[in-house]
């Protein structure tokens, strides 16, 4: 077909050289984000969907659609001669068919997303998993595409993990603006429809980076002790899985040995109220804390030297762990907001990661390091030089010693390498897991508890004024109010949770009703 052919249909496709068409002066489109994905894919394929254009003489034709097409083409070349000389597919339109005014109308209906809409990230998978399954190389695949071949490999597994039950969620949702990163995670939980269905409820509420991390500590806990309790049967020893543990029961840590020496899980293994349960704070998942049922009865208790404690009517006062401390919080309650404050700080330095990995500062940080270094409260007086710091440093920035890093920063860089201290103290200072509970118990053992949480506050609320998404637990932290337990996200999805705890019940208030 030649490319100067007279037009007899509305559209004729022909082949045209870069050199014989002329860019539309009316074009509206100002930003044609020739991005280098874009450009990479040009260089590979050509183009491969047809600009249109209109003619205006016998060889040189008016561009009206693919403005960005056609100057991503004209980058894959150096001098003005090899541009001219590119061939690309046209359609070339009648113009005795046009109206005035039309092409606006046409840039309108072409560039707007409610006439068309690309290719979400999962079926742009989708289509990378069916070139790589058909026999295609990755690293051709990458280069035919402009991704780097880990973008295809990323998305190749990606497209191989989300299931089909994943899959109609998403489209009964219709959901699909969710990127490969989310995507993957949903992948990695496809055989838990359960888990999805609350990543992507988290996902609506801008909660996605707590979920993620409070479903795969979930996850190892379960594997965890999947593991643990064939151990723990084979060498005699009784489990109480959550709940089950009496109300008389206390940890042999708080407890004595016939002579007054500490009572060791070895020692006590033949106590008949000898059991274990799963740690209320557990380092590694699956770990086990060892109790004696009743420790009254069984003698595990110094005897006491005046006697019982009697009222003053004479009646002695019960002694045993349940009624000695009313204040003491639910082991599950404390449990679950233990997990939900390690997920929460699991979530939050990642998200830290991310931000001081940027090449630029958001505006209030200057402002924030400022006060803190002029104010200096106790978390940038305490751990300014801490070795524990020191490590959170490394962590949040990947670097083993900031001085070298900042003789070659940037001004923006070294605000939010100057950043990275500062978060590394109020992290160290945050450490403390009981930060989120508000029971005198708690504030018992530590007792600096409520310094910590002021400075817990300080810090939680700016992170949330520059965009960081707070959790349960670090909005109960931020507002000073007790730990309502909620998570994982979609647990008050039947309104059952707001009524249970609208009255505002302290931790010490939900003992009854656990």
């Amino acid at each position: 077909m030649s490319d100067t052919a007279t037009t007899t249909a509305p559209m004729q496709r022909v082949t045209l050289r870069l050199g014989q068409i002329r860019v539309n002066e009316n074009n509206v489109r100002q930003d044609l984000d020739l991005n280098e994905r874009f450009l990479k894919s040009i260089e590979a394929n050509g183009v491969k969907v047809p600009v249109v254009v209109l003619p205006l003489d016998e060889d040189t034709y008016e561009l009206k659609m693919g403005h960005r097409r056609y100057f991503g083409a004209r980058t894959t070349k150096e001098t003005e001669e090899d541009k001219d000389a590119i061939e690309v597919p046209a359609y070339v339109l009648d113009p005795s068919l046009r109206e005035a005014g039309e092409d606006f109308i046409d840039q309108l209906i072409e560039n707007d997303d409610d006439y068309r809409r690309g290719l979400s990230e999962l079926e742009q998978a989708d289509a990378l998993f069916g070139a790589v399954g058909a026999g295609m190389k990755q690293t051709r695949v990458a280069q035919l595409t402009g991704r780097s071949r880990t973008e295809v490999s990323r998305a190749v597994r990606t497209a191989k993990t989300v299931g089909e039950r994943t899959r109609s969620v998403l489209a009964d949702g219709g959901t699909y603006d969710l990127d490969l990163e989310v995507l993957g995670v949903l992948g990695e939980f496809d055989d838990d429809g359960d888990a999805v269905d609350r990543l992507l409820e988290a996902h609506r509420k801008s909660r996605f980076e707590f979920q993620v991390q409070w479903e795969r500590d979930d996850r190892a806990e379960k594997e965890a002790r999947a593991t643990v309790r064939p151990q723990l049967e084979e060498a005699g020893v009784r489990l109480a899985e959550d709940g089950e543990l009496a109300p008389t029961a206390e940890p042999l840590a708080d407890l004595d040995g016939p002579d007054g020496e500490e009572l060791t899980s070895g020692a006590h293994a033949g106590c008949p109220g000898h059991v274990a349960a799963w740690a209320e704070n557990p380092r590694e998942p699956g770990e086990v804390d060892y109790f004696c049922t009743d420790p009254d009865r069984f003698g595990h208790r110094p005897p006491q030297e005046d006697g019982p404690e009697t009222d003053g009517d004479g009646e002695e006062q019960p002694t045993h762990a349940a009624e000695a401390k009313p204040s003491e919080p639910p082991r599950e309650y404390v449990k679950a907001g233990n997990k939900a404050y390690r997920a929460a700080e699991k979530a939050r330095q990642a998200w830290l990661k991310d931000l001081i990995g940027r090449k630029s500062a958001p505006k209030p940080l200057a402002a924030f390091i400022t006060e803190q270094l002029l104010t200096c409260p106790k978390p940038v007086a305490q751990w300014s030089g801490d070795v524990g710091r020191h490590n959170l440093i490394k962590e949040l920035t990947g670097y083993s010693t900031l001085a070298e890093r900042a003789k070659s920063a940037t001004p923006a860089k070294l605000t939010l390498l100057n950043f990275a201290v500062l978060a590394a103290t109020f992290e160290k200072r945050m450490g403390e897991t009981r930060t989120w509970r508000t029971d005198s118990t708690a504030r018992s053992a530590v007792y600096e508890l409520r310094e910590i949480r002021q400075d817990a506050r300080t810090w939680l609320t700016f992170l949330a004024a520059i965009g960081y998404p707070l959790s349960s637990v670090e909005q109960a932290v931020v507002d000073d109010e007790p730990y309502q337990e909620r998570e994982p996200d979609t647990a008050d999805t039947d309104g059952q949770a707001d009524e249970d705890t609208e009255d505002g019940a302290s931790a010490e208030d939900t003992e009854d009703a656990s």
